[in-house]
């Protein structure tokens, strides 16, 4: 199927938009070996399956996978959860990635090494989460793996969505790169 910006509300604010990442499957899939962790896709509605990955404020920028209101904005998105104009949601958006002539099998392979990458690399020098969202924060890093994957896509999606044009430096998601040359952020 496809790779997926999403957008969503951030969760308790009445404004700020939080991006994600929605890689789709049409079949069942085998779990993912993605950093340290096997992923498995869910269901996301109308025969959709996906892996939902984004970066929350853990302190740090953190790499989730299935995070709760992530998961949740995508269901919405594909219809695996009922919305109604009467109760609050997460308005989620989801663009879909275009690669070009590169084919969706290695579009996925692509974005699944660099987040498996960035996992390693943050577990050994975090970059700590910016101050009201100021600074490279989920958005940049949502930005960061598209655009070093080869991928192409509208960064500013509805919304308030903070540092979109920002970038986590390159090297957090190399395979290995040692701490000392490494660029300092926030």
């Amino acid at each position: 199927m496809a790779i997926y910006v999403g957008a969503r509300d951030l969760s308790g604010l009445a404004i700020g938009t939080h991006q994600f990442i929605v890689i789709t499957f049409e079949n069942p899939t085998p779990p993912l070996q993605i950093g340290l962790k096997k992923v498995a896709a869910k269901p996301l509605g109308r025969g959709v399956r996906g892996i939902v990955i984004g970066a929350q404020n853990r302190g740090k920028l953190v790499a989730e996978f299935h995070e709760k209101g992530d998961l949740t904005a995508a269901m919405e998105y594909f219809g695996g959860v009922e919305t109604n104009w009467h109760t609050s949601d997460y308005d989620a958006q989801l663009i879909e990635v275009g690669y070009g002539n590169l084919p969706e099998q290695e579009a996925k392979r692509r974005v699944i090494n660099l987040i498996g990458n960035y996992i390693l690399n943050q577990t050994v020098d975090p970059i700590k989460y910016p101050t009201a969202g100021f600074g490279v924060n989920s958005n940049s890093w949502v930005q960061s793996v598209i655009e070093y994957s080869g991928g192409n896509v509208d960064g500013d999606m509805k919304g308030f969505d903070i540092s979109n044009s920002k970038r986590v430096p390159r090297t957090y998601f190399m395979p290995f790169c040692p701490v000392a040359p490494r660029v300092k952020v926030n």
